[in-house]
């Protein structure tokens, strides 16, 4: 008996400490806002700033400050590579914490986010082709003149405000704008002083810099408005980075006499690095595109049933759907991409998936409602004629005929959607696009790596382009092209 006991009473204190066990280990599989990861955005298409190495990895200047600012508050730091035109929506969009990517300290920026301290500062200078056809020697002899600057930087705006009898043309990245100013479309470009000598260098590129700085910028780290922790933090931190002398370090490392980021020859690269890089974001690029039709195509099939001829209980559905097929194929992708990815919070590939594939669903629709169209009216009394009922009609006599004749334009949107995928390097996902706009960053060879990308997509699209022509060929012999 009292064996009994002890043993149930062992028992007892077993179970209780597994209860235990299990009602606190949630509470520490759950990390705290200090414990997870710092969410750190950044284009990696900046060098020295930032970029892709040898071995693939972002480095830069400002990769070096974001991982000891990390180790200063003692969080990990993940990298978002994102594009600039949109890394601040994503910043307020809660897509990451902080942007550490050389944002110059502007009042229409301070307005919608917290500054940290400045960790850097620059200016703004104006670089000419040696040549200098249009003999420019400052900013202000450029009226009516092309000057290029990239998309969304604090450059653009200048010149827009200051210089409105300039032709601003905006691109971009700096290696679009250094083939337009090698053939000498362009007078000239404004971008940051230091980064502007440095790609030229490892460009090998016959520009230089005339006239004196434009405007100093002081460069701070921006976080949420609500964010006033993180802020504190990385003030904190920025004040030891520069007192213990880690600052200098890195300035020095990128911008001193003997500075050796970027090796030897044009590219940082190398090639096995390349290849993986385009072929892992080609793998992506056809996911998103498989996944994207095999959504588009289950959801096409009904929609289309409803835009042809609806009956019955159909009839409620036929405006409902009519407005959402027209709306998608009225709209921008890019706009659906961005509302998808910021206006409704989803994650780049989900919104990139959702979004073309309900846009595949919209195109597929159409083509799915022509084929339905063209199955002559008699077909359906013949099937009434032999007892059928309208699922058996539409299974065996209607679907077949309009499936044959519907194949060759849905391979048409199939190819389309392929190609529709390179939209979605706007949203961060990092596709072939993407991933060959980071390689050209640092190799400074644009015409080579996106007639590469072009060759990828090609090789994928091409055979689908004949299979449709022989499926159209096929249906044309048989007949199926006049019913």
């Amino acid at each position: 008996m009292n064996r009994f006991f002890l043993n149930s009473n062992l028992l007892w204190l077993v179970c209780c400490a597994g209860l235990l066990v299990a009602m606190v280990k949630p509470a520490h599989a759950q990390p705290t806002a200090e414990q997870k990861p710092l969410r750190v955005a950044l284009t990696g298409k900046f060098p020295p700033f930032n970029y892709y190495n040898k071995q693939g990895e972002l480095a830069g200047f400002d990769v070096d400050v974001a991982n000891a600012i990390g180790k200063r508050i003692g969080r990990d730091i993940e990298f978002v590579a994102t594009e600039w035109d949109g890394i601040l929506a994503g910043l307020l969009g809660g897509k990451f914490d902080t942007i550490i990517g050389s944002m110059a300290i502007t009042p229409v920026r301070a307005m919608q986010v917290n500054f940290s301290k400045p960790y850097y500062h620059s200016g703004a200078q104006l670089f000419v082709h040696r040549d200098n056809p249009a003999q420019v020697y400052s900013i202000n002899e450029c009226d009516g003149l092309k000057v290029a600057a990239v998309l969304g930087e604090t450059y653009q705006q200048y010149l827009d405000q200051n210089y409105p009898s300039i032709e601003v043309v905006t691109l971009k990245s700096s290696v679009e704008i250094f083939e337009l100013l090698q053939q000498q479309r362009v007078t000239g470009f404004v971008t940051d002083r230091l980064v502007g000598s440095w790609q030229i260098k490892q460009a090998d590129r016959p520009f230089v810099p005339v006239g004196g700085m434009l405007y100093s910028e002081d460069i701070g780290i921006p976080v949420r408005k609500d964010d006033t922790k993180l802020l504190e933090q990385i003030n904190t931190a920025l004040d030891q980075i520069k007192s213990d002398g880690t600052m200098k370090k890195i300035h020095q490392k990128y911008f001193g006499l003997s500075a050796t980021v970027s090796g030897t020859g044009k590219t940082s690269m190398s090639d096995a690095v390349i290849a993986k890089k385009l072929i892992k974001g080609f793998a992506v690029t056809i996911a998103i595109a498989v996944a994207s039709l095999a959504i588009g195509f289950v959801l096409a099939i009904p929609c289309g049933v409803i835009l042809n001829k609806p009956k019955g209980s159909m009839v409620i559905l036929y405006w409902p759907v009519r407005t959402i097929v027209d709306f998608l194929r009225g709209t921008p992708v890019l706009i659906q991409l961005l509302f998808a990815w910021m206006g409704l919070g989803l994650s780049p590939f989900t919104a990139a998936i959702g979004t073309l594939g309900i846009n595949a669903m919209a195109y597929m629709a159409e083509v799915i409602r022509s084929g339905l169209m063209s199955v002559d009216q008699g077909q359906v009394l013949a099937a009434k004629a032999l007892a059928m009922n309208r699922m058996q009609t539409f299974r065996y006599v209607v679907w077949p005929q309009a499936f044959r004749v519907a194949i060759p334009p849905l391979m048409n949107c199939v190819v389309a959607l392929t190609k529709d995928t390179a939209l979605v390097a706007v949203i961060s996902v990092s596709e072939v696009i993407r991933e060959a706009q980071a390689i050209i960053s640092v190799t400074f060879e644009p015409t080579k790596y996106y007639f590469i990308v072009a060759v990828m997509f090609f090789i994928v699209t091409f055979p689908l382009m004949k299979f449709a022509s022989m499926l159209e060929r096929r249906i044309a012999q048989r007949g199926y092209s006049r019913d």
